[in-house]
Order: structure tokens, then sequence, then C-alpha cells
């Protein structure tokens, strides 16, 4: 009996599916991205052969720029939230649902708790950009010394929520300020009420840091 012949035929993929899989993810993403906010300050830190790796979640930055001015920053939102709430209580100034999410929303911040909530209440990016370059930065005199309730507010809001532990610190200096500037931020740190012993230093490398030791003044 003679053997019956199947016709051959190339095998066949419909695509179409998976194209339209495609757009759906890529329409997704466009959907549900965030545009970083633009950075407050630029700072030209100096270089470093360290390549320890950054930290992405629980990270309060101090900044220091060439002029020698300081800005506060934190990476996460819900402490953020929190911590402009305390601020507000301390310095007796009630910050609406606008200024909060406004707040939350940003970066660096480095203005007087006094200025803070005429900024927030800018809504164009370039607005806020032209009160940063007019700013003189986070007050950190002995008699109006802002920064230090910034920091001791951080680590109660994170350490309420954190069994206790603190917030990892970092300190952004730019290479051309004056160490004067530097060395108060760190006096600041290791003042009584914060006790910050141990920090991280930001370098040119992005993601490189080193740990700096605990003063011997």
């Amino acid at each position: 009996m003679a053997k019956i012949k199947m016709p051959r035929s190339n095998p066949r993929m419909d695509m179409t599916p998976l194209v339209d899989l495609g757009f759906l993810l890529v329409t997704f993403f466009m959907l549900t991205a965030q545009f970083r906010p633009e950075e407050a300050v630029v700072v030209d830190t100096p270089s470093s052969r360290s390549q320890s790796p950054i930290p992405t979640e629980n990270l309060m930055t101090v900044i220091v720029d060439s002029a020698g001015r300081v800005f506060w920053d934190f990476t996460d939102k819900k402490v953020r939230r929190e911590v402009i709430k305390e601020m507000g209580v301390r310095y007796k100034m009630d910050f609406d649902a606008d200024q909060t999410q406004r707040f939350v929303n940003l970066n660096a911040i480095g203005l007087s708790m006094q200025q803070l909530p005429a900024y927030l209440n800018l809504d164009a990016a370039p607005d806020r950009a032209a009160v940063d370059k007019q700013s003189s930065g986070i007050p950190i005199d002995s008699t109006n010394n802002q920064l230090l309730d910034w920091i001791r507010v951080t680590q109660l809001i994170f350490s309420s929520g954190a069994e206790g532990k603190n917030p990892i610190v970092a300190l952004k200096g730019d290479g051309n300020v004056n160490y004067s500037v530097i060395n108060k931020v760190i006096k600041i740190f290791q003042s009584p009420t914060v006790k910050i012993n141990r920090f991280k230093m930001i370098t040119d490398l992005e993601e490189s840091r080193m740990t700096a030791p605990p003063s011997t003044n």
C-alpha cells in the first residue's frame, strides 16, 4: 500500500498579540512614569577612589554648595510628609495639602522655614529655581540652627517607624567650599541631640561614598 504523503507547510506564528502587548507596556510606563524634580543645587564634589554602593532608601543628605549654602534632602516620601508636618508644628506654620504634596515631590530644600510657605506656593519649576539661586540656604547659626531641627525631626519620624533605627546620613560638599562650613555641619551632626558620628561622604563618583570617622575635637 502506497504511503500517504502529507503536504509540507512552513510553521507560522502570529506576532500581532505580542506587538499589542509591547505597545500596552510602553503606554503603561509612559502614563505612570514621573519626571524627577529639578535639583535645587548643583555641587561639584571632590574626587575619591572609594567605590562603596550608594544607599537608595532611607537616606538623609545634607548638601553644602560652593557658596557655603546648606540644603536638606530625604529619599522616602512618607517620611518627608511627616517631617514637613512636624516642622510646621515646631515653627507654628500650617501647610495645606497642596504645599505638603509639593514638598514631598521636591528634592533638596535650602531655605529658612520662614521662606518655605511662599516657596511651596510656586507652581512653576523655573520660579522655584530662581528662589533657590537667591536663597542663603538653611540657617546653621548658633542662634538660629534650623538644620539641627531638620535633622532631629527626620530622625524622630524615621525611628518611630523603623523600630528605633536611625536613617542613613550623607554629607555632600562642594570641592570648592570653605572647610569651616563643612566643619560646622559636622559639629551639628555630633551635637548631643542628634549624635551622628558615622555618616557617608559623597564624592564626584556618584556611586562612591566613604564612612567618616568620629571627630576627635
